[in-house]
Order: C-alpha cells, then structure tokens, then sequence
C-alpha cells in the first residue's frame, strides 16, 4: 500500500508481526532485517498502540524509502492482545499479512514477567502475576485472540508459527515464514545464526520506582522517534544501569511450573482445534495444584 503525506514517499506494511512478547520476534527481525523493508532505526514502531494519535504521516515516516520492491513490514509484539490494536490495523491496513509467533506459554510467561520486572510493571511473584497483571494474562490467550485476528483478516491471511520449530529446525522456521510473506530465504550459516539475538532477560530492576521513571522518559524518546539518542544511551549503558542491575532471576521451580501449566490448559487445547496441531509438549506431565492455592 502505497501512501504519503508531509513530503513522505513510501508504502505502508505489507505485513505485520505482532508477537506475543517474548516469542522470538527480535531473532525474527534479524532474519528478516536484509529480506523485508523494516521501520528506519527501530524494531517496535508501537504506532497502532501507544502512538496513534501521531497520524499516518508519523507511521510513514519509518517507511521512507521502501520503494525498491521489497515487502514492507513491521515487528511489534505487543500488538497481539490489544482488540483496539487489531481494528486499527484492520482500518488502516485491510489486506494485511499477520505474523503470530507462538512459545510453550509458561516459558513465554516467565520471561515476560521477567521483562515486565526490568521496567517496574511487577509487584508480585511470578504465579500472581500470571493470574492478576493484565499484559502477561491476555498475551497467553492464543487460541482467543488468533482466532480473532482470523476473524478480521481471514485464515489465509493470518498464519501462526510455533517457536518449538524454530529451535527444532531454524532454517526451516525461517523459510516457512519468508515463503508465507514473499521474500526469498536466508541461509542461516553459523555466522548468520550466531549474530541473530535471541534477547532473554536475566536481570531485573534493581528499583522499581526508577525502572518506570526510566520507561516513561524513553517512551517519550520513542514518541520524538529520537531512535539514535535511545541507542547512544544504550551504548552507554543508561538503560542497563536502570533496567538490569538488580538480583539475576532465578530458574523456574518445577512445581510452579507444573501448576502454570496445568492454569494454562484450557487455552492448550483450544489453540490445538484451532490450528489443528497437537501441542501436548505443553501441557502437564501430572495434574498439579491449582495456581491459585499455590500462590496463596
């Protein structure tokens, strides 16, 4: 789609990645950084969530030059749960290709509390934030918010990758989804694989007060898209000092995790009648206790 305004020549997405968090989106953007046309200085755009109210010639302005043939498109996890997310796409982008990337849910969930940690959006343990913070809890609904992303751009449209196959056969993960939006395949040569960053948290916030005092200020950066600051001061190491110098995270006890999983099999089995693939590899070995009276 072609667009512009302002002076703006470009083309909007041809396709989007919308995540959820923590599903392998920036090994994703390494992957597709030569093959597509991806947003100038930044992975997340965060238009169609936060920045909105900047208007298409903000959004276009990431896309300023991708007039060379390639597909155009953007990776943005956080879109995946966001109903208002998806009708704004739908509006703005009707023809859309969408990119869901799928984890074993209580691996995914961990790390995205332990991200949600780093920028001071946590106040309890790992099982009450499951169940009570509303990002970790709707971003682990796959079965329900796939199939309304189906609903809206259709099935054919709309396909879900599952991270299981990228550790099992990257290369073959990567080519599936190169073929799905149009562009030729990468061979992921050692070189190649070890530059693209897997991206797992291992440290969290040393202050909670400072961490969101932190997120806000570069929020703020993103909304100027003063991108080369935002890098200039991680070069320097301001976000790690305020996002990562506190105590390393632990590795996820057994038994949570068993009850996480046991919390999370109604959405297992849904997601396997949806796509139509078994996904036992994610469901308990045993029933556990209930995640509830294991957090109480």
């Amino acid at each position: 789609m072609t667009g512009g305004g302002k002076g703006h020549t470009g083309r909007l997405p041809d396709f989007i990645a919308i995540g959820p968090p923590r599903t392998g989106t920036t090994w994703l953007h390494g992957v597709l950084y030569h093959r597509a046309c991806l947003p100038r200085g930044v992975k997340e755009t965060h238009f169609f969530d936060r920045f909105y109210h900047k208007g298409l010639d903000w959004y276009l302005d990431y896309f300023r030059g991708c007039l060379d043939g390639r597909p155009v498109g953007e990776i943005t996890p956080a879109y995946f749960a966001l109903p208002v997310v998806r009708d704004r796409i739908a509006r703005t982008l009707a023809q859309c290709s969408i990119i869901c990337t799928l984890r074993e849910p209580v691996a995914r969930a961990y790390s995205h509390y332990r991200k949600l940690q780093t920028v001071g959006k946590t106040r309890g343990g790992f099982a009450q934030e499951v169940r009570d913070n509303d990002e970790i809890r709707e971003a682990s609904r796959y079965a329900f918010h796939l199939r309304a992303w189906r609903e809206l751009f259709g099935e054919r449209n709309v396909h879900a990758f599952l991270c299981d196959d990228l550790e099992a056969d990257p290369q073959q993960y990567a080519d599936s989804v190169c073929r799905f939006i149009g562009v030729a395949p990468l061979e992921l040569t050692p070189e190649v694989t070890r530059s693209l960053d897997r991206n797992e948290v291992q440290r969290g916030a040393r202050n909670r007060v400072l961490a969101r005092a932190a997120l806000s200020f570069r929020q703020r950066l993103q909304s100027l898209q003063a991108h080369r600051t935002i890098n200039a001061l991680g070069r320097a190491g301001i976000w790690r000092l305020w996002f990562h110098s506190g105590r390393e995270f632990a590795r996820l006890d057994r038994e949570l995790e068993a009850q996480t999983r046991q919390y999370f099999l109604p959405e297992v089995e849904a997601l396997e009648d949806l796509i139509g693939r078994d996904l036992s590899a994610w469901k308990p070995a045993r029933r556990a206790v209930p995640l509830a009276a294991a957090s109480g």
